[in-house]
């Protein structure tokens, strides 16, 4: 059954196979909670979750103006992976050995929880551990691969590992491998299915869950925070902002976060004998080295859901209904797809979406405090299902005044650069696309590029100008 969200009909794959819930109540004029999340995403879910955990006796809103998983979300890949930022490799060089090892290990704890959660609540989400495959399927792609991987032994991980080409081709079947870097923590997941999932185990929780009610502003007001809503002003002991790409609308961090579009197609479901020509026996999450990545994985019904490659942004950071779909980058993903897949060059596509990821200037999530009373947790570049069960328990953490492990990662209360105002700001992005574009052509055309050009690291700056 497919749930239509008004002005957007249908939405993606995973909405039209995720079942309806039903209506949540409206807020009253005046009603006071421990904590209102403004937010009905996995942040703001993952949070309200993680404070009953710690004192089942907390009053918990959550504000959504949509539905539960509308956003990012309901739209993602499904991958519930430890990786965050660019790269392994990059985060050893930009921030260390140790704190890429701290947060190493909280990503792979987050992937761990979010199974064990999923498993002990009986959330339906059609949830598969199979690890992750990054290919290499040209030369620069592969150098970015044995980079991550001199970085995987500088940090002693043991769960990572090389693949040649001989032995990641025999997991599935394409053409285009030259070799492959699998890690073994990470999972697939229905991303609606678990938001919606989610938000049934926390409202049974006692959660208080207000969908459709558009939120103007959150308010610190010294001994308390307001919240005005479409219903009329709520209050809160403390309150966390947890809208990620809409964050971008917010005042505090309307510089934190750029909004990207990323897009996605689907396909038919594939028969067996096709299935036997890909292998791919197991469910293993797939990637690449591209700037602009491809991904791709199975779903239940086996299909493939294949995205990536090219992305879009907009002057002043707008989001609306007419971005989800961008019929070019569709043809481009499919053209990708026949490409790594020859043998599935009759299969057809029944879904294609878009939706809005929220990027930050150093590619990694923000958490921290606006005000003692206002928390945010934003900005996970397209790599949210697993970190945002860790940022859940950071702004737990943070709501409850206490001081952890958690709190001491390297992206909580960052000292990172922030975006610059428009229109210098959709010139950095329309520069650093362009120039990302002819990087990753070029290394698929056979260029032995070594270094990125020297526009996509000028317009890069740009866009990380303080």
């Amino acid at each position: 059954m497919t749930s239509p969200i008004v002005g957007y009909g249908t939405l993606s794959y995973w909405h039209d196979t995720a079942p309806i819930r039903p209506a949540s109540r409206r807020p009253e004029p005046g009603q006071r909670f421990d904590a209102v999340i403004v937010g009905g995403g996995y942040t703001g879910l993952w949070t309200a979750y993680h404070l009953l955990a710690r004192d089942p006796g907390l009053r918990v809103a959550v504000l959504e103006r949509e539905e539960v998983g509308f956003g990012a979300s309901g739209r993602n890949g499904g991958f519930a992976m430890t990786r965050i930022g660019n790269s392994l490799h990059q985060m050893v060089r930009d921030h260390g050995v140790e704190r890429t090892r701290a947060v190493q290990h909280a990503t792979e704890r987050a992937v761990d929880g979010l199974v064990a959660t999923v498993e002990r609540e009986a959330i339906d989400c059609e949830l598969r551990r199979g690890g992750l495959l990054v290919v290499a399927t040209n030369e620069t792609q592969e150098r970015k691969v044995r980079r991550d991987l001199a970085a995987v032994e500088q940090l002693g991980l043991t769960a990572i590992r090389e693949l040649s080409q001989e032995a990641v081709q025999r997991k599935v079947h394409s053409p285009t491998y030259r070799m492959a870097m699998e890690e073994d923590c990470c999972a697939v997941v229905h991303p609606a299915k678990l938001a919606r999932g989610l938000a049934d185990v926390v409202v049974a929780k006692g959660v208080a869950l207000f969908e459709r009610v558009g939120t103007a502003a959150m308010t610190d007001e010294g001994t308390r925070v307001r919240v005005d809503t479409s219903d009329g002003p709520i209050y809160g002991g403390q309150g966390i902002i947890a809208t990620n790409a809409w964050a971008a609308r917010e005042p505090g961090l309307s510089r934190r976060v750029l909004p990207m579009y990323s897009y996605i197609i689907g396909t038919e479901p594939i028969g067996e004998d096709a299935w036997a020509e890909v292998g791919w026996s197991e469910w293993q999450a797939i990637e690449d080295k591209r700037v602009n990545l491809l991904y791709y994985r199975r779903t239940l019904d086996g299909r493939i859901m294949f995205g990536g490659r090219d992305h879009t942004a907009t002057f002043g950071s707008r989001i609306g209904p007419r971005y989800d779909r961008n019929e070019h980058i569709f043809g481009l993903l499919q053209e990708s797809f026949v490409h790594t897949f020859p043998q599935l060059a009759a299969v057809r596509f029944t879904h294609a979406w878009g939706g809005p990821v929220a990027m930050t200037p150093d590619f990694l999530p923000q958490f921290g405090s606006l005000s003692p009373r206002v928390h945010y947790g934003v900005g996970y570049c397209g790599h949210g299902v697993a970190p945002s069960y860790l940022g859940g328990e950071i702004l737990t953490d943070l709501m409850m005044g206490e001081t952890s492990a958690r709190t001491e990662l390297l992206f909580v209360n960052p000292h990172t650069g922030r975006f610059p105002p428009e229109p210098v700001r959709f010139a950095g992005a329309y520069l650093t696309r362009k120039q990302s574009l002819w990087y990753d052509e070029g290394g698929e055309a056979g260029q032995d590029l070594t270094r990125e050009p020297m526009m996509l690291r000028v317009a890069s700056r740009l866009l990380r100008r303080s």
